[in-house]
């Protein structure tokens, strides 16, 4: 079991003397089953019901909405007890069960002092024809691994403490975490990959778990969307490293058919969205505060959730980040990193990014901090990076400072408004 940020959310959750029920989602396979089962061990009991491995439970769902008669039902299931006030009652599964996921409605109405967590991909959930407890549920997103737990996971503890903060003198660090971000580019932050790579450190070992799981989720598909929608669903799932690989990365749809437009494909793109599986970042043209007013549906790039498996879906070999030539493969790396950098700062961070386009320039990721400030920031793969998107947002926009991230050393210079903030600290930006 990996060491998760996610659990500090579990137990504030824990701590409240009234909660909503939890549901903890994200994409297959990032950790949210063995996460909520070692959090069930703070618990006098933990009471785990899958619903893909037992379809008992999903008849108890279909008679009634009541959580005293469901719990009932489910104690003569078990043959056991349960006590909603000491135990955890975990629905593992429960996009294979719409009508429990609308119950949880009930949880929360009648017994908010119950402890009730839910997990899923939720692939389906949101386009099914069953109602959805808006309102009535709280949510925690999991990604894979960051680079971070992944350090953890690897037990360098004192490189997860240099990451706490962006100092000047984290510099002598510099090299080994960048060994280290090299290696995690080539992995990913999937549990069972990296679990699989800790045991012997063969690389092609991992690959082949990588490619195990690009065919699961492929499989879900047609699972839970049908034959005609998955069709469109793994044309977009395929298409994103091509997408990532042209020079302008901007999600277009006439590259997946011949006259295709967004209006064919909007249902598909929402659909990998809402299962964890695809990062979508809108583009917008103005940057006036605040920027969602400016968003157009249909204007926005599409980044993969996990960087081993793009790896893996691009084909790209495993030792490619591990060379230090970096014109090995100089077009796709960059948006390679921009993916790296945006899974890394979405793991860790509330605040919501955009690219900005102008007439002649492009600002990787912005987004508005706490305190109203435009942060602009580009992202560079190579050592050298020019600044001109930055400069030519800058005069058209007030910013407190402009941001790169890059393969460089720590670099900051309040009086030029500037700073240079290492790839691996990403989540700090």
């Amino acid at each position: 079991m990996f060491e998760r940020h996610a659990y500090l959310s579990l137990v504030k959750w824990k701590n409240k003397s009234q909660r909503l029920p939890l549901i903890v989602k994200g994409a297959r396979q990032v950790g949210k089953t063995s996460l909520i089962q070692e959090f069930g061990k703070t618990f006098s009991d933990c009471h785990i019901f899958n619903f893909q491995k037992t379809s008992k439970y999903k008849e108890i769902f279909q008679k009634t909405n009541d959580p005293k008669k469901i719990i009932k039902f489910l104690e003569v299931i078990l043959e056991k007890k349960i006590n909603p006030m000491t135990d955890l009652i975990f629905f593992d599964e429960i996009q294979d069960c719409p009508e429990a996921l609308n119950s949880l409605k009930f949880f929360s109405e009648d017994y908010p002092h119950w402890y009730v967590i839910a997990a899923g991909s939720l692939l389906g959930i949101y386009l099914s024809s069953h109602s959805f407890p808006v309102g009535k549920v709280q949510f925690l997103q999991m990604y894979p691994l960051n680079f971070s737990e992944f350090l953890k996971a690897k037990g360098r503890d004192q490189l997860v403490k240099v990451l706490e903060s962006v100092n000047v003198e984290n510099n002598i660090y510099h090299e080994e975490l960048e060994a280290e971000l090299r290696l995690y580019l080539s992995l990913g932050g999937l549990p069972k990959v990296l679990s699989e790579y800790f045991e012997d450190q063969d690389m092609q070992k991992a690959r082949t778990i990588q490619d195990d799981l690009l065919l699961t989720y492929k499989g879900d598909f047609a699972k839970y969307a049908g034959p005609a929608d998955a069709i469109k669903i793994l044309k977009i799932f395929e298409n994103i490293p091509a997408q990532l690989a042209k020079e302008n990365h901007r999600f277009q749809f006439n590259r997946l058919a011949p006259g295709a437009r967004y209006s064919q494909f909007q249902t598909s793109v929402d659909w990998l969205i809402s299962a964890g599986l695809c990062l979508k970042l809108p583009i917008i043209e103005n940057a006036e505060i605040p920027l969602k007013p400016w968003v157009k549906e249909n204007m926005f790039k599409l980044y993969f959730f996990d960087v081993g498996l793009l790896g893996a879906l691009s084909d790209l070999p495993m030792g490619a980040f591990m060379s230090s030539d970096t014109m090995l493969f100089k077009t796709f790396k960059g948006a390679f990193i921009e993916n790296y950098f945006y899974q890394e700062f979405k793991s860790a961070r509330r605040e919501e990014l955009y690219c900005w386009v102008g007439r002649n320039s492009e600002v990787d990721f912005l987004y508005l901090d706490k305190k109203m400030n435009l942060i602009p920031i580009e992202v560079k793969s190579g050592q050298s990076g020019k600044l001109k998107s930055l400069n030519v947002f800058s005069e058209k926009y007030e910013v407190k400072y402009k941001t790169r991230c890059s393969s460089q050393k720590i670099e900051l210079r309040p009086d030029q408004q500037f700073r240079n903030i290492p790839l691996m600290y990403a989540s700090l930006v």
